[in-house]
């Protein structure tokens, strides 16, 4: 019931499998699984943040294809003794977020587990003439990344340091427990021309690398370049530069454009409030950042099954 009703001719939760209405060029079909204690821990994160999170994540994967998501759907795995009242509540962020990006949740499955964990499934459809993947940066194309890096990192050490409330405190914690999808900056970024994108889950320094090695060709990016969370300094001794390129989950885009259409594409995704910066360019040579080697970076990043 709290999924709402499917429109006429489509069949949500309530059978075998849901019937939805197929876009008519390609689909775009993602998931992603947060799980307790590893991408989630109940002593900061309540039951809505962990729906809306989980919800994000996949629709930031679909804006990373310049796409719009479509419908989810939704597992749940749950200990025995979870709270009704925490189910709820994640429901609560699972809707919410649903109505932010209009995706509809059709349906799913219910699981007793070890630790509670949910996972999506959504499906999209590109925008503009068609999918952008990450293999198609050229030498010569600008690197650019939407809005600023480090913020959700920050947001995590706020929460574990209990710092007070204040209200750059406040954005870091929503940055960690409410992130924003770039689904409406990948539709106008569709309409530039981009070349390769992703989006920065795993930190600035793995998916560049990722989005190097797919396209098959070097970068150098400038440290100073990077757009640090301005926030961050309330967090106190870190360092931010290493944050911003190892702290992952700020779900911003990173991507490769001609660099003559820069100051467009910054225009273009600034009519819905959002940033672009140029941190480095595309090149046939060593994948480098700063003084260091890309790999340098790449190695120090968060690795899923290392759980680091």
């Amino acid at each position: 019931a709290r999924f709402g009703s499917a429109p006429a001719g489509e069949i949500w939760s309530g059978d075998d499998a849901a019937v939805v209405r197929a876009p008519s060029g390609d689909l775009l079909l993602t998931t992603d699984m947060l799980v307790e204690g590893l991408d989630f821990d109940l002593a900061h994160a309540g039951g809505a943040d962990i729906g809306w999170k989980a919800l994000a994540a996949n629709a930031s994967d679909i804006a990373a294809m310049c796409g719009r998501p479509h419908h989810a759907v939704v597992a749940l795995g749950l200990r025995l003794d979870t709270p009704e009242d925490l189910v709820e509540g994640l429901l609560d962020g699972l809707m919410k977020a649903a109505q932010r990006w209009r995706i509809g949740v059709v349906g799913g499955d219910l699981s007793g587990a070890g630790e509670i964990s949910i996972t999506v499934a959504l499906t999209g459809s590109p925008v503009g003439a068609g999918v952008v993947t990450r293999a198609g940066a050229k030498a010569g194309d600008a690197i650019c990344v939407t809005g600023s890096l480090g913020g959700a990192a920050a947001g995590l050490v706020a929460l574990r340091r209990d710092l007070e409330r204040t209200e750059p405190v406040r954005r870091l914690v929503a940055r960690q427990l409410r992130p924003a999808a770039r689904v409406n900056e990948a539709a106008l970024l569709a309409e530039c021309g981009p070349s390769a994108v992703i989006d920065v889950s795993d930190g600035l320094a793995v998916d560049l690398h990722r989005l190097c090695t797919e396209s098959r060709v070097g970068c150098e990016v400038g440290e100073r370049d990077i757009p640090i969370d301005p926030d961050m300094g309330v967090v106190g001794d870190l360092d931010f530069l290493e944050l911003a390129l190892l702290g992952g989950e700020d779900f911003e885009l990173l991507f490769t454009v001609p660099k003559e259409r820069v100051d467009e594409t910054g225009r273009r995704i600034g009519e819905v409030g959002t940033t672009v910066s140029r941190i480095g360019t595309v090149t046939s040579g060593p994948r480098r950042l700063g003084s260091q080697s890309l790999d340098h970076w790449k190695e120090r990043g968060w690795q899923h099954l290392r759980g680091r």
